[in-house]
């Protein structure tokens, strides 16, 4: 049967892994260990909003850092029960006692009230974690008392009280000197005890527990507040583009964004600017162009695409420029059998002559 792990062990895996190491082997310094290690931290557990240094004493009560600022912390009475399997004396061999003792419970673990719901004044009261008799160690890090290492006012009213009895009377404090010699994990909500004594049995403590944001809900605030929190619909003419957006891009020269913190706005120019292409040979024409701008030394033909490969409405215009149609006349014709208000061709030949065409967006074009 194993005797279990070495003094030895247990203190070299502890020491490296605080270090930043992985314990390989008895024979290794820490500065040997060439793995990296480090203790996972789970964001549901991680505070992300203010402390206060010196908060208020009153209890059942909320407190914050900060004049407007979310209350983070609750001072609590919890309810304190001992745990059956810690049950030994300290003065055996290996029981790691120094005062006289005799057999008992060394564990203990904190609980909420089982009348917190009814006394506390947290809006979370009720849910979650927030119940009455919830286990601090039950939660999972969604109960934490707040350690004292977050304070440096003087008195540090983070340390936790212990108390035999009534905790409104003062002599029932068990203090932090006691010869009991008791600490507290001030995450997983227990409370060990060196040195038994049947006379000083913790049955209430004292505490803040945390009641502020986690890291990982303030994650989504933050989200939420840039416009992640949601999905933005994008439609063009009452048809989806996309059902999720993730960021939008003004283009064009009259077009202008600006922003005030989280707020936008968008300036659309008075003048609308369209596309011009300048046309002194004979083309056929994109889809893309919106104004044609024909100069030619000699007649031009402009081919038109196929009036489905247009949206229907779209339109362009052909302008002859140059005042020379009269002499170089400039012939638009459709694609294939398609048609320009019924011909398959149309001719500008009056000097400076222009026309608007549009596509109803499957076979034929139209003058307007």
């Amino acid at each position: 049967m194993s005797t279990g792990k070495t003094n030895l062990t247990s203190t070299q895996f502890a020491a490296k892994k605080l270090l930043g190491k992985a314990h390989t082997s008895n024979l290794k310094s820490d500065v040997n260990e060439s793995i990296p290690s480090n203790v996972s931290i789970p964001s549901q557990g991680v505070f992300a909003e203010a402390i206060p240094n010196d908060p208020g004493t009153d209890f059942f009560t909320m407190y914050s850092a900060s004049d407007g600022g979310p209350a983070t912390v609750e001072q609590v009475y919890f309810d304190i029960v001992s745990l059956s399997d810690s049950i030994y004396d300290a003065n055996d061999s290996g029981g790691g006692g120094d005062e006289a003792s005799g057999d008992g419970p060394h564990g203990y673990y904190l609980k909420l009230p089982s009348n917190y719901q009814t006394t506390s004044s947290n809006p979370q009261r009720g849910t979650g974690s927030f119940t009455n008799g919830k286990r601090i160690y039950d939660s999972r890090g969604g109960l934490q008392l707040v350690p004292p290492l977050v304070s440096n006012a003087s008195p540090n009213r983070y340390f936790m009280k212990l108390y035999k009895g009534d905790p409104t009377n003062p002599a029932n404090e068990i203090t932090s000197g006691d010869s009991i010699d008791w600490q507290v994990d001030y995450f997983a909500g227990t409370i060990f005890i060196q040195d038994y004594d049947a006379s000083k049995i913790p049955v209430t403590a004292s505490a803040y527990l945390y009641v502020g944001k986690f890291l990982d809900e303030k994650l989504v605030d933050i989200s939420s507040s840039a416009g992640g929190g949601s999905d933005i619909i994008v439609k063009d003419e009452g048809s989806n583009i996309t059902t999720a957006a993730t960021s939008f891009d003004f283009v064009g020269s009259g077009v202008t964004a600006t922003n005030s913190g989280n707020d936008v706005t968008v300036t659309i120019g008075g003048g609308i600017s369209y596309s011009r292409r300048a046309v002194t040979a004979t083309i056929t024409s994109s889809v893309n162009d919106a104004i044609l701008g024909v100069s030619g030394t000699a007649a031009i033909d402009i081919r038109l695409p196929s009036a489905g490969d247009f949206d229907a409405g779209q339109y362009f215009t052909v302008k002859d420029e140059s005042g020379a149609a009269d002499s170089k006349n400039i012939t638009i014709l459709a694609s294939g059998s398609q048609t320009i208000d019924g011909r398959s061709s149309i001719v500008l030949e009056s000097p400076y002559a222009a026309v608007n065409i549009y596509s109803d967006g499957s076979s034929k074009f139209f003058i307007y």
